[in-house]
């Protein structure tokens, strides 16, 4: 008698003050987020990049507009810093708690955000069990470890997510001043156009669908799709891209930025011709389902009672739907676009669900089951058991494997010895030879003191200079073994050559040259210095 008093209590005090549950969403999502980031480490080499421009942005008190450190790319001259208001917002963070742990911490209170927004939304729709749909997006690993790389991730999500709420509850003016603020924090900024295009589509293939007097669907169709209100979505998102880009200060030359960005490595993609980062290489189908199993169970189930229930359903669902089918088929061609196929898939899941079982609890459908049939009823009890028991299991275990990840991360101390000696004894602006395009995110961190020759992604190396970028690849990866020392300085003009631990090939090419002298050592990597 007493713990049902104090259960019933529990509940009608939670009930006065919801408050309570938003806190402890917020706390769980903020004590997996810091678990997680426990850890010295990055996964992320451009956690170092995103590091740095905070630092400089604040030290120059505004934008960083010229990019001289990677004189062999597109950046050198057409420079966008695409995160601007995601390293602005940084700041602060870095200032308090010093680098490491005030950026680590800023991811954290960003995923955590993401987690709670989810939850604000959930309510706002009414979603059944409204906290575990939010929580589901904690133990995903393929989401949880997109979120807990150190850069713009669940900035992204979080603007592309109140977005589409302004979308659906018709609040085109903060829809338009969202799609500008996007363009200044992200550069996946199109995202708030296609989803706002989706929208409109979802719209009119309800009412197409849910319309019993027109004798022509299609011609009804297309008469909802460009109707004026149902273009407003589409029309006040593009007007804030279009502001966001204009009212710049890259602007020019952030239109072609954006292209080079946005199509030629978001869409495009050189990874048959160029090395470029894992994430732009497919999610295997296989893998998917190993890193997502939970939230696909979700899923399928929601696709279901999707269909089952389909004349229940709402234009937002419909969107969410096709929305999570747009994203599958992205991951499939690229895994970082996980990040955003699994928070779709859980709104999905969420609403559908919702909408096709109403707001029927657990115990009520294991009654009405059992007045059937009793023998199913302790069947379904049996089944829920066993969820009950084993989902809390695969949650810990999937957090685990994103733990283990960063244990096995970058080290924030890589190539900062290399780098101290490198400030040391070069001049300013210097050209420093190095082994891979990822390196430089760490060498920029500790030395902006001089000059390097790819960053970022070496697309915009590529594109500056085919030629340059092969005769770059072939150098670093040992393909050339003769006049190395000319070759370098004609085409590049570095002073130094930093060759990361493990290069043996390289090393034995640069010794047997003969013009080059080793003059740095240490468990990061070495220096060669150019005769």
């Amino acid at each position: 008698m007493v713990i049902k008093k104090i259960i019933q209590k529990t509940k009608e005090l939670i009930e006065k003050n919801q408050f309570i549950l938003y806190l402890a969403i917020f706390a769980a999502a903020l004590f997996v987020g810091l678990w997680l980031q426990s850890s010295p480490t990055f996964l992320d080499p451009d956690s170092f990049y995103h590091l740095k421009m905070a630092k400089l942005i604040a030290a120059n008190f505004g934008p960083i507009i010229n990019f001289p450190w990677l004189k062999f790319t597109l950046l050198a001259n057409d420079y966008v810093d695409h995160h601007f208001l995601y390293h602005v917002l940084a700041i602060p963070f870095i200032k308090i708690l010093g680098d490491l742990a005030g950026l680590k911490f800023y991811t954290v209170i960003l995923s955590a955000a993401l987690v709670l927004l989810s939850y604000w939304f959930f309510k706002k729709y009414k979603v059944v069990y409204a906290g575990i749909f939010a929580l589901v997006l904690l133990f995903s690993p393929a989401f949880l470890f997109r979120v807990s790389l150190v850069k713009g991730n669940s900035f992204s999500l979080i603007l592309l997510f109140l977005g589409i709420y302004c979308v659906f509850k018709k609040r085109y003016w903060l829809l338009f001043l969202l799609s500008f603020i996007y363009v200044w924090s992200y550069g996946g900024f199109l995202l708030i156009l296609l989803m706002s295009g989706v929208y409109s589509f979802s719209v009119a293939l309800w009412a197409t669908f849910n319309d019993s007097y027109s004798q022509n669907s299609v011609k009804y169709f297309f008469k909802v799709l460009f109707s004026p209100e149902n273009l407003k979505p589409i029309i006040f998102s593009a007007l804030g891209i279009i502001l966001g880009i204009c009212a710049n200060p890259y602007f020019p030359g952030n239109i072609s930025f954006y292209w080079q960005q946005l199509v030629q490595i978001g869409l495009i993609n050189y990874r048959g011709v160029v090395n470029v980062g894992g994430e732009w290489y497919p999610y295997p189908p296989l893998q998917l389902i190993g890193d997502a199993g939970l939230v696909l169970m979700f899923f399928s189930l929601a696709v279901m009672l999707f269909f089952v229930f389909i004349k229940k359903q709402k234009p937002e669902t419909i969107f969410f739907f096709i929305a999570s089918l747009i994203f599958l088929a992205l991951t499939l061609k690229s895994k970082r676009y996980v990040e955003y196929f699994i928070p779709f898939v859980v709104y999905f899941s969420a609403l559908a669900t919702t909408l096709a079982l109403g707001d029927i609890k657990i115990k009520d459908l294991i009654s009405k089951i059992e007045n059937i049939d009793k023998r199913l009823g302790r069947l379904l009890i049996l089944i829920f058991i066993y969820l009950l028991v084993i989902i809390p299991l695969v949650m810990v275990k999937d957090a685990y494997i994103t733990f283990s990840s960063f244990r096995g991360g970058i080290s924030f101390t890589r190539f900062s010895g290399v780098s101290a000696y490198l400030e040391k004894n070069t001049n300013q602006g210097d050209v420093i030879m190095h082994t891979s395009w990822d390196d430089f995110p760490m060498l920029f961190y500790y030395n902006s003191k001089d000059y390097y020759i790819v960053g970022l992604d070496p697309t915009f190396m590529y594109n500056y200079s085919p030629s340059l970028y092969n005769l770059y690849a072939d150098i670093t990866m040992a393909k050339i073994n003769t006049n190395l020392y000319q070759q370098i300085k004609d085409n590049f003009g570095a002073k130094y050559f930093v060759v990361n631990s493990g290069r043996d090939a390289l090393e034995k090419n640069l010794q047997n040259d003969g013009n080059f002298t080793k003059v740095y050592e240490d468990s990061d990597g070495k220096i060669y210095k150019l005769k």
